[in-house]
């Protein structure tokens, strides 16, 4: 493996030779400025992203909401264990006993809107440290990368 070059700006961090590396490096510190602007809400970005999900699907499947987030169903379930427990997540059989039907309680969906002023500081911190141009190019870049990773 070779060293990064010196050509990068100062002060800048060097693009390391592993796409994987670099996206789990920009991952780390985008959840870290995340979950610091989410502590005053009592939620951490995981907890957060679940009930944002719930909220935009509605009732939906265990396996439906894994996909959409790209968790397998061991970390799923181990996440839904917590926000199911403070009763921000209802859990229902479905049509098939191993089915689970999760949706968001008025609880959940009430600590979800006390929640959102923080993670919308948040989003403003990275999309103005990015430029609107960057930003709206790493939400397209980022659905692509998810893509070709999944079709692999």
């Amino acid at each position: 493996m070779r060293a990064a070059t010196n050509t990068q700006a100062e002060g800048a961090l060097p693009v390391l030779p592993c796409a994987c590396a670099n996206l789990r490096r920009s991952a780390r510190a985008v959840t870290r400025m995340y979950n610091q602007e989410l502590r005053a809400s009592g939620l951490e970005l995981t907890q957060f992203t679940l009930l944002m999900a719930l909220n935009l699907t509605g009732e939906t499947t265990q396996g439906h909401l894994g996909k959409l987030l790209a968790l397998d169903t061991t970390s799923l379930t181990r996440m839904l264990r917590l926000l199911t427990k403070r009763a921000w997540i209802g859990v229902e059989a479905g049509d098939d006993r191993r089915q689970r039907l999760l949706r968001l309680t008025p609880s959940g969906r009430k600590k979800l809107q006390q929640s959102q002023p923080h993670w919308e500081r948040a989003q403003k911190r990275l999309r103005r440290g990015l430029g609107e141009r960057s930003w709206i190019q790493m939400g397209g870049l980022l659905a692509e990368v998810t893509r070709a990773s999944a079709a692999v």
